[in-house]
């Protein structure tokens, strides 16, 4: 009997301990973390609500002061959330904003994180129901006042060690920042102060929250970074296959290069005789000498005269580039240009270059620039060519005024992969507004390998760049950058740089496999860039990939007045 009646009393009390723990530690965070979240989207869309019943504890009781720490940890949640979620609404709105006038001066505040922790703080206070005697607006103010007391705290305690952050700094902030938010919620909610017990336990809360956000997202970033070492690792090991891969493109590349007839020949040629030249002709009966690298088709050769009709009409509503006003800037991968190829399309190119200031060129040697150049009696520069006759480079209307060039040849050394390319930069005058900038040229690792794998070596090109360019750049870099532009993070380093996408949200296929490879980044560029209008001559069957595979992309650049720049010096000095 005795025996049954101490299991009993120790059930009872494991029962109670298990009923304390889940009343004071679990069940305040869950209603202030997961159910929090659940509330409030329950309450905007009319749903049932969902708490856990939590008995309130004496004030200043030990229990009472558990529960304030415990709902500040299950806070922590919602607002990790509601910052990462502001800070990536704000990247796409500075990224739309990218080369206006307004994005310059939003720019500082869209990617400035900490107003991005307290706008989402307010508007998660904003949506929330309000407790009795509060209001929405009083829930976002008080919010907003205590993530800036937050942030301002750990701003002052930032040159602290860790462990000074973790026990004073961080908590002390977090106390002030809680008062503060109890504080002012209530004052903004009905003019008067939140009573005693209310604001010591927001202030535990705040301490709590504030403790766990700032040392959660330091060791998420080293977690981060070691996964990424791992990855890059990993794919370190991988790259002399990448390597291999490379070379033996470059080899069949040499010894199955295409030779382009004159243009007045093309009417004379037989299908075979196309063929034998290395190009595709489908009535051509000796197809099986054109050979195809992998899965890759060789490209067709359309008629020169047809294609140059066609691109014509493409650009009728295109004028010619002009000695006054806005600058046209425009981007072309032209897919194996060299001089043979130049002279083929002559009245293509004579076309396309007419209407712009200046065009990257990628793909080209520096033999086709110089003839299309001289052509058009346009200048040109141009890097160095790989084994594959791949530079990149410019050309350039004479309104424009060469000041230097410079290549990043540290962006063609990367994982020891032969011939990938350098990029190419000048800096320029505009002779008629007076206007300095400069151009970057890119061709980044191609996706041959998987777009996964190689995402290693175009990160690391992107990255040597950011580091290559000075902190006043003031500019664009275009090309094609051989990674989904809408999607990508392997460019990374030159956003956090301040470099912005022209466009961001656009999708238009810019590469005939599919994909939007090609575009600008802008970083201090005064005045107004349009958005690139795309034109994918390829997608026309009367032109296709024979021209190139890549579509041809034009931005115009409208300078800033005289009295605009007036205000920007004027600004720089005060």
């Amino acid at each position: 009997m005795t025996d049954f009646i101490t299991e009993r009393q120790t059930a009872r009390t494991s029962e109670e301990a298990v009923t304390w723990v889940a009343q004071n530690i679990l069940d305040p965070a869950v209603n202030a973390g997961p159910l929090g979240i659940y509330n409030t989207v329950a309450d905007l869309a009319h749903l049932p609500e969902c708490h856990l019943t939590v008995d309130q504890a004496k004030a200043y009781s030990p229990e009472w002061f558990l529960q304030g720490f415990s709902g500040g940890v299950g806070a922590a949640i919602p607002f990790m959330l509601a910052a990462a979620g502001t800070s990536k609404l704000f990247r796409g709105a500075d990224g739309l904003l990218a080369g206006t006038k307004l994005g310059e001066i939003a720019s500082p505040f869209l990617t400035c994180p900490r107003a991005a922790a307290i706008i989402g703080a307010s508007a998660y206070g904003a949506l929330q129901k309000p407790a009795e005697n509060r209001t929405r607006l009083g829930n976002a103010a008080g919010m907003a006042i205590g993530f800036l007391a937050f942030n301002r705290g750990n701003a002052i305690g930032a040159q602290l060690p860790y462990w000074g952050k973790a026990l004073v700094a961080y908590p002390a902030a977090g106390f002030v920042g809680g008062l503060a938010m109890s504080e002012g919620s209530q004052v903004f909610s009905n003019g008067k102060l939140a009573s005693a017990d209310q604001a010591i336990q927001s202030a535990v809360q705040g301490m709590t929250l504030n403790t766990i956000i700032p040392l959660a997202q330091e060791g998420i970033r080293p977690v981060a970074e070691r996964a990424s070492q791992g990855s890059a690792l990993a794919a370190s090991q991988k790259m002399a296959d990448l390597s291999s891969l490379s070379k033996t493109y470059s080899d069949w590349l040499r010894d199955n290069q295409p030779h382009y007839p004159d243009p007045e020949e093309y009417s004379k040629l037989t299908p075979e005789q196309i063929v034998a030249r290395g190009f595709y002709h489908p009535d051509g009966k000796n197809l099986d000498q054109v050979i195809s690298f992998g899965a890759e088709r060789p490209r067709p050769l359309p008629d020169a005269d047809v294609v140059a009709a066609e691109v014509a009409k493409s650009l009728a509503d295109m004028p010619g580039a002009k000695t006054d006003g806005d600058l046209v800037l425009g981007e072309w991968n032209t897919e194996f240009l060299n001089a043979e190829k130049a002279n083929y399309f002559q009245k293509t190119y004579n076309e396309i270059v007419a209407r712009h200031h200046i065009i990257t060129i990628e793909e080209a040697d520096q033999a086709a620039l110089a003839k299309i150049a001289k052509d058009s009696g346009y200048n040109y520069a141009v890097s160095r060519e790989n084994s594959r006759g791949q530079a990149v480079g410019f050309l350039l209307n004479p309104r424009l005024k060469i000041l230097g060039t410079h290549s990043y040849d540290d962006v063609a050394n990367v994982y020891h992969i032969p011939d990938l390319r350098p990029a190419l930069r000048v800096d320029l005058q505009d002779t008629t507004s007076g206007e300095k900038f400069s151009a970057i040229a890119v061709h980044l690792k191609s996706m041959r390998g998987g777009p996964d794998f190689t995402a290693a070596v175009r990160r690391q090109q992107a990255t040597l760049l950011a580091k290559d360019l000075e902190p006043g750049f003031k500019g664009y870099i275009s090309g094609d950058w051989n990674t989904f532009l809408d999607k990508t993070d392997e460019l990374n380093s030159l956003f956090k740089s301040g470099f912005k996408l022209l466009n961001p949200g656009d999708t238009t296929t810019t590469q005939s496999m599919g994909g939007r490879l090609d575009g600008f980044l802008v970083k201090n560029m005064p005045g107004t860039l349009s958005n690139p209008q795309v034109r994918p001559f390829f997608q026309n069957p009367l032109i296709t990939r024979g021209l190139s595979d890549h579509a041809l992309l034009s931005t115009s650049w409208k300078l800033p007045s005289a009295q605009q720049r007036v205000v920007s010096f004027t600004r720089k000095l005060f």
